[in-house]
């Protein structure tokens, strides 16, 4: 009888310890056939956590990190609400996005699945097909680049912004019927994550957005980031004054106060902003500034420490015989304070600091031009 009570002890013991802790517990399993991974590092991020840009690099650092042996990981945890992590490391041939949930999550190679949100969300992962998108951007790209003059560049670059349009569309429609069948759970937070920004959003549309969808969508880092951005596009917007941008030799108002100026974002490793300084707003330098134009090359985004930063930028200026005034972002924020979302972004600004225009490509940059002139 004494044996009989120790083994249900024994059981109820195991049943609380398991009702305590292993409801809450996870193992990621991998299975990998790249052999350049093996003695590897992988590292696992809280996306949550890695900023606006969901960028490894931005992380406040990894979560956890496992050494590949054998073509094997596993990580272990607890969790207590699911959140998505990503799984990779710097240089490496691998990286994927996981949904940390309790249970046995399976890595195989791309494919992830075991719990009821990994299979959920990479099931819609494959289910969204933009192969045919893909293929034809492939085709397009290297005849935009190698594109013999300014008219054929131009037909290139509308039929490619036609094709991201596309697949952007793609994206939000699919999104957003996978965020109303998951609006409280963090596949709903992934969906409204993607659909910001695929989204061609006004700030006060995205607001709105937000208000009404649950805690967790309104919490997000992109999403918050988002808006952010698009509250800094809407206060430089058309008809608003510029903002003053402090360079490394001066300020933006130096330059550009009681003057009509294009103020050109740009960076040098950008190839669409060097085919619009040589298309573009050279000519219109060497056209207009008797008129009174000035243009401002504003160097931005660009890679390394400060002296590679200045050399990348004086190389520029040399290749594509650039003689306007040229002003360097000494503090990388100048497009956070416009919002910018790509480059290049150029502008126009009144002589009186009034914002007249934005987005400006190709020949819309002559016509703002000429219809500024004739005012």
């Amino acid at each position: 009888m004494k044996k009989i009570n120790a083994i249900i002890c024994a059981a109820a013991f195991l049943a609380l310890m398991a009702s305590c802790g292993g409801k809450n517990q996870f193992t990621i399993n991998g299975t990998v056939d790249i052999p350049e991974l093996e003695g590897q590092t992988l590292y696992m991020l809280d996306m949550n956590q890695a900023g606006a840009t969901g960028t490894c690099g931005d992380s406040e650092g990894p979560v956890d990190s496992v050494v590949v042996a054998n073509g094997k990981f596993t990580f272990r945890g607890t969790v207590e609400e699911p959140w998505m992590a990503a799984i990779g490391g710097p240089d490496l041939p691998f990286f994927c996005y996981v949904m940390v949930e309790p249970g046995n999550i399976i890595i195989v190679n791309d494919s992830i699945g075991g719990t009821p949100l990994n299979d959920s969300y990479y099931a819609f992962k494959h289910s969204l097909d933009l192969s045919d998108i893909e293929e034809q951007m492939q085709e397009y790209l290297p005849l935009y680049y190698s594109a013999p003059n300014a008219k054929e560049r131009a037909e290139m670059e509308r039929i490619l912004d036609s094709l991201d349009a596309l697949g952007n569309a793609r994206i939000l429609e699919a999104n957003w019927k996978l965020y109303n069948e998951n609006k409280d759970n963090l596949l709903g937070v992934m969906a409204m994550e993607d659909i910001v920004q695929a989204g061609d959003f006004t700030y006060s549309e995205l607001d709105s957005i937000i208000k009404t969808a649950s805690p967790n969508v309104a919490e997000s880092k992109q999403v918050k980031a988002k808006l952010e951005q698009l509250r800094c596009v809407e206060a430089t917007a058309a008809g608003k004054h510029y903002t003053d941008i402090q360079g490394v030799d001066g300020k933006l108002s130096d330059l550009i106060d009681g003057k009509l100026a294009l103020v050109d974002f740009y960076a040098s490793w950008c190839g669409p902003c060097r085919n619009e300084i040589k298309d573009n707003l050279v000519p219109l330098w060497k056209k207009y500034q008797k008129q009174g134009l000035v243009i401002v090359r504003l160097n931005v985004w660009e890679r390394g420490d400060a002296a590679a930063r200045k050399a990348a930028h004086e190389k520029v200026m040399a290749d594509l015989g650039i003689t306007y005034p040229q002003l360097v972002d000494s503090t990388r924020t100048a497009t956070d304070t416009y919002g910018v979302m790509g480059i290049p972004q150029i502008m126009l600004i009144a002589p009186d600091g009034t914002i007249l225009a934005r987005d400006l490509r190709g020949a819309a940059i002559e016509e703002a031009i000429i219809k500024a002139l004739g005012k």
